[in-house]
C-alpha cells in the first residue's frame, strides 16, 4: 500500500475526534472527575480505566458520526443530558450517603414515587452535599455549552493556527493512541462480556464488576443485574405460593440454625487442630450434648451462592438451580413456626455491594420476606455476641425457627473480636517456617477470630439450654489460612483443585441438643450419633430442618435427610456446579499415599 493511501486510512480513523472533538473532551474530563471524587476501589489499575475512557468515547464519537447531520444534534444532545445526569446524581448519592451505583441502589430508584422524589429533592437542596457536586459539574456544563455553541468557530481557529506538520502528525498518532487504549482495557471489556452473557445471577456476580467504571456503565450493570434477580424472583414467589404441607408435628419447639461464615474446619479443635481454637464445643461434645459431623462439604465457596442453595429445597446434584425448589423458612413458616432471620450482612440496607445483594435479594423482596418471616433485626452488629442479644427481641411462639446469620470468621479477620479477646500470636507457630511474622499474624488473627466465634456457639447453646431447643451450626464456606496453599481468603475463579476443596469447602458441621430435647427426642439424638460420620453436602439441609420438625410435605425426601435410615450418603457432592468432590479427593488420597511412599 503506498505511503499516501496509509495516511488516508489514518486520518480516516482519527475523524471521529476530530468531528466530535468538544464531546469527547468534555465527556472525558467528566467522567475523571467523577472517578477523582469519588475514588472507587478496584484491583485495576486506574491508568487503565482513564485508557479505557479513550477507547469508549472514541466508539460513541464514531456513533455519531456516521449518524445523518440533523439527528446528531439530538442524538449527542441526549448523550450530553445522559452522561451528566449520571456523574451528577451518582457524585452526590456518593456525597451525601457514601454509596455509588449498584442494584440496590437503582432498586431504590425505581421504586421511588414521583412524591417521594420530589421531597427527596427538597429536604436535600437544603443541604452541602447537592450543591458541591454541582459546583464542580454546572461551570463544566456552561464551559461545554459554549464550546458546543462556538465549535465552528474554535473549529477555524484550531485549523488556521495548527501547523500542517501538527495536523498530519495529530491524524496518526489518533489511531494508534485509541488501538493502544483498546488493547490495553481488552480484559475490562471481556469481564463485560461476561456479564451481559450470563444466564443467572450466579453467573453475573462472577463476572468482575469493577470492569464497570463510569456511573453510567454502573447504572447499565445494575440493571441488568435486576433484571436477572427480577426473573429468579418471580419463579421463586411462584413457588412459594405454592407450598404444600400435608401435617406437622411440631417434634422439636425451637430449631436454631447457626450460619457462620468463612470457616476453616482445619483450624477447629474438635476437628484435630492443634491450638485450643474451640474449647466450648469440645466441653460440649465431651458433654455429649454437642455432635460433631466430620464429612460434611458446601457447595460454594461465595456466601451469596451458598445462601441460595442452602435454604433452597432444591440440592445441587439434580437438574435445574435453587429456583426449582422452595425456601426452607418459608416451609417451616407455613407448617406452624414463627420464623427470625437475625443477621449482620444481608440485612436490609443501600449499602449492600453485588456480592451481599446477590446473596439477600430473594429473602428482601416483600412477597417472599412475608412468607418466609415474622422477624428480622433492622441493624447491624459490630460483634457476633451483640448480636445474639437481638434474638431477645423476637416475639417467640409455641414453635420457633431461627436463623442465626453471623459474620464469624469473616475478614478482615482481626475485625471479629475485640482487644481482650486475642489470646493467639504470630509466636504461637514456630513450625511454620515458610511464613513471615506478618503472616503468622493473619493465622494468629484467625485463629482468635476462631476462638471468639467459639463463644458465641457456646452463649448461642446457652440462650436454649432450657428449652426443647436444637442448634445447628454450620458456616457457609471455608477459607485459605496457610494450609495447603500460601494464601488466604478465597480464590473465586480458580478451578476447583484438592487443595482448594481442602481448605474452602470442606466445611464443619455440628447440632447441640438442649438437656431436654437430648430426653425428649432421644431417637433424633441417636440418629444424630449414628450419622456422624456420614458424607454430606450442606444443600440438603432443608430435608433435615424438614425431618427434625416432623414435616410430612411432598417437599421432604428422606434419602436427602441425614438423619433418616434411609438418608443416601452416596449421592454426588456437586462443588461449583461442576466438580465431583469425593472422586476429586479420592484421587488426591491416591497421589499423597504414592508421594509418602
Amino acid at each position: 500500500m503506498k505511503p499516501y493511501n496509509i495516511y488516508k486510512a489514518f486520518r480516516c480513523l482519527a475523524t471521529p475526534l476530530r468531528k466530535e472533538y468538544v464531546f469527547f473532551v468534555f465527556m472525558y474530563i467528566a467522567f475523571v472527575a467523577a472517578r477523582i471524587l469519588e475514588s472507587p476501589t478496584s484491583h485495576t489499575p486506574t491508568y487503565v480505566f482513564y485508557l479505557e475512557n479513550i477507547a469508549d468515547l472514541y466508539l460513541v464519537c464514531a456513533l455519531l458520526c456516521v449518524i445523518p447531520q440533523k439527528a446528531r444534534r439530538w442524538i449527542r444532545a441526549i448523550m450530553y443530558i445522559v452522561g451528566y445526569t449520571a456523574v451528577i446524581a451518582e457524585g452526590f448519592v456518593h456525597e451525601r450517603f457514601h454509596l455509588m451505583f449498584g442494584p440496590i441502589t437503582i432498586q431504590l430508584v425505581m421504586e421511588t414515587t414521583p412524591g417521594e422524589t420530589s421531597e427527596f429533592l427538597a429536604s436535600y437542596l437544603k443541604g452541602w452535599a447537592l450543591w458541591k457536586i454541582l459546583l464542580v459539574y454546572v461551570p463544566m456544563i456552561a464551559v461545554n455549552a459554549m464550546a458546543e455553541t462556538f465549535k465552528k468557530r474554535i473549529t477555524a481557529f484550531l485549523s488556521g493556527a495548527m501547523p500542517e506538520v501538527l495536523k498530519t502528525a495529530s491524524n496518526i498518532a489518533i489511531p494508534i493512541i485509541v488501538v493502544a487504549c483498546f488493547i490495553c482495557s481488552g480484559g475490562e471489556k471481556i469481564q463485560m462480556i461476561k456479564f451481559f452473557t450470563s444466564h443467572d445471577t450466579d453467573e453475573a456476580e462472577h463476572a468482575d464488576n469493577h470492569a464497570f467504571h463510569t456511573p453510567f456503565y454502573r447504572i447499565v450493570f445494575s440493571t441488568k443485574f435486576l433484571s436477572l434477580s427480577s426473573q429468579e424472583l418471580e419463579r421463586m414467589r411462584e413457588n412459594m405460593r405454592n407450598i404444600k404441607i400435608d401435617s406437622c408435628k411440631h417434634t422439636v419447639k425451637n430449631i436454631i440454625l447457626y450460619i457462620g461464615e468463612s470457616y476453616n474446619k482445619h483450624h477447629s479443635q474438635v476437628y484435630g487442630y492443634e491450638l485450643e481454637t474451640t474449647p466450648n464445643q469440645k466441653a460440649m461434645a465431651d458433654e455429649g450434648n454437642l455432635i460433631v459431623f466430620k464429612d460434611a462439604v458446601t457447595p460454594w465457596n461465595v456466601t451469596s451462592n451458598v445462601f441460595k442453595d442452602v435454604l433452597s429445597t432444591h440440592s445441587t446434584d439434580q437438574k435445574g438451580s435453587w429456583i426449582d425448589g422452595v425456601l426452607i423458612p418459608g416451609v417451616l413458616k407455613k407448617a406452624g413456626y414463627k420464623v427470625a432471620f437475625i443477621t449482620s450482612q444481608f440485612y436490609k440496607s443501600p449499602n449492600l455491594g453485588v456480592v451481599d445483594f446477590n446473596g439477600s435479594f430473594f429473602l428482601n423482596d416483600k412477597e417472599i420476606e412475608r412468607k418466609c418471616f415474622d422477624y428480622r433485626n433492622k441493624y447491624r452488629k459490630a460483634y457476633d455476641l451483640q448480636l445474639i442479644k437481638e434474638i431477645n427481641k423476637f416475639p417467640c411462639g409455641d414453635y420457633n425457627f431461627i436463623i442465626f446469620h453471623g459474620m464469624g470468621q469473616h475478614q478482615e479477620y482481626n475485625k471479629r473480636f475485640g482487644k481482650s479477646d486475642v489470646r493467639f500470636t504470630a509466636g504461637n507457630y514456630p513450625s511454620h517456617h515458610d511464613l513471615t511474622v506478618y503472616e503468622k499474624q493473619i493465622i494468629a488473627d484467625y485463629d482468635n477470630a476462631t476462638l471468639y466465634n467459639d463463644r458465641v456457639v457456646k452463649q448461642l447453646c446457652e440462650r436454649f439450654k432450657n428449652d426443647d431447643a436444637v442448634v445447628i451450626y454450620l458456616p457457609d464456606h471455608g477459607e485459605e489460612v496457610f494450609d495447603r496453599i500460601h494464601s488466604y481468603g478465597r480464590d473465586h475463579n480458580a478451578d476447583v483443585s484438592a487443595d482448594i476443596a481442602f481448605s474452602e469447602f470442606e466445611v464443619p458441621f455440628e447440632i447441640w441438643f438442649s438437656p431436654r430435647a437430648k430426653k425428649e427426642h432421644s431417637d433424633i439424638y441417636n440418629a444424630a450419633r449414628k450419622a456422624a460420620d456420614k458424607a454430606f453436602s450442606t444443600d440438603d439441609l432443608p430435608h433435615l430442618l424438614m425431618g427434625i420438625a416432623g414435616i410430612s410435605s411432598p417437599l421432604y425426601d428422606a434419602r436427602r435427610d441425614l438423619l433418616n435410615p434411609t438418608f443416601n450418603d452416596s449421592r454426588k457432592r456437586i462443588l461449583k456446579r461442576s466438580v465431583d468432590y469425593d472422586s476429586l479427593m479420592t484421587v488426591d488420597r491416591k497421589l499423597r499415599k504414592t508421594w509418602r511412599k
